[in-house]
């Protein structure tokens, strides 16, 4: 039987085949051809009638103010590498006003040593940092006593509970037990001490789930669809194989929901203060333009900002400002002075697409 040392190492190993696979080897459908933003084009006018100095970018998310609607979601932990994503990640947030997700935190439980890799809260005090957790490990060990410890151990402002059923099934070493999932969550949901936010991973959320969360008492919602980066394929790519079209994460790759048509599905459903987050496939500030315009309150993305965060904060810095940059220039071109102007346009289909 292997010894715990060595089974931590197995977990960081895995947590480290994610990065390098992501920085080295193509994860994501739709790279390289007509991509889900692109089927959209803003809602542009030639007279926008604005000062583009007094365009207010600012957004309101648990309560907090942010510099413009977005979060840069969840990447890693538990290895070497994690420790410095995650803290060049919470210097930059805390610097350009915006709240950021830490990798799943599963391993803490079983390796509390891990820790030390998420524990960066005190590089970002004035910004939201989220714990994160899989659903599915509701079934393997979590109850409300260790996701609350997991969220002191971190000292973190809100909780990701993420849906990653084809991702782990994909894994080789993948929990699979997502029997009664939903009846445990009503229980410990009440009893978690920060707001949730339910998290897809790049797969999508259909319209009958997100409405399920919403009526249990979550308020946020981000269906992370397709269109981005695909876990399922990351996984595969872990595994060995001759021809890639027998491998199980890319036959998976794509399965799911696009997030542009899971935003349209569920816009409808948002009332009081429930919102809607876009992740899948944002990459660049008209792309969150877009995703608003389309249902979504916030967007979220993690690639853009990988290579950055294994290198500086002011690396991730300038992917932020870029992508802010870009949602200004959006919003001027459609004339939009708030975020809240933006939401009541509408978007137009490309014809050709």
């Amino acid at each position: 039987m292997a010894t715990q040392e060595a089974r931590e190492a197995l977990v960081q190993q895995r947590k480290k085949d994610h990065i390098d696979i992501c920085l080295n080897r193509c994860v994501e459908p739709y790279k390289n051809t007509i991509g889900i933003w692109d089927r959209y084009l803003l809602p542009y006018t030639a007279i926008p009638e604005i000062d583009l100095a007094k365009i207010d970018t600012s957004a309101t998310f648990f309560g907090w103010k942010l510099s413009f609607p977005f979060i840069v979601s969840s990447m890693t932990g538990g290895e070497a590498h994690g420790r410095t994503i995650n803290e060049n990640v919470a210097k930059a947030c805390e610097a350009e006003g915006i709240p950021f997700g830490l990798g799943s935190m599963r391993i803490v439980n079983r390796y509390p040593s891990a820790s030390y890799t998420f524990d960066v809260k005190g590089h970002c005090p004035s910004v939201p940092m989220f714990a994160n957790l899989g659903l599915v490990q509701l079934n393997y060990g979590f109850g409300v006593k260790e996701i609350n410890n997991l969220v002191d151990s971190v000292k973190a402002d809100g909780l990701f509970i993420h849906l990653n059923h084809t991702q782990e099934v994909c894994q080789p070493e993948g929990d699979t037990n997502f029997e009664g999932l939903m009846p445990k969550l009503a229980q410990v949901l009440p009893h978690i001490k920060v707001p949730v936010v339910i998290k897809g991973v790049g797969h999508g959320i259909e319209r009958s789930a997100v409405e399920k969360f919403y009526e249990m008492g979550v308020k946020y919602v981000d269906v992370s669809g397709t269109g981005g980066t695909s876990w399922a394929w990351i996984e595969g790519r872990r595994q060995p194989y001759e021809v890639e079209a027998d491998n199980i994460g890319y036959v998976f790759r794509d399965i799911g929901i696009r997030t542009d048509v899971c935003l349209q599905e569920s816009k409808s459903l948002k009332q009081h203060d429930r919102q809607l987050i876009a992740g899948g496939g944002i990459r660049n500030g008209v792309d969150i333009a877009k995703a608003i315009t389309l249902g979504a309150d916030l967007a979220t993305a993690a690639m853009p900002f990988l290579a950055a965060a294994m290198e500086s904060p002011e690396a991730v810095r300038k992917v932020i400002q870029k992508m802010k940059r870009e949602f200004r220039a959006a919003m001027f071109a459609c004339g939009a002075r708030t975020v809240e102007e933006l939401k009541a346009k509408s978007p137009q289909l490309r014809p050709s697409l």
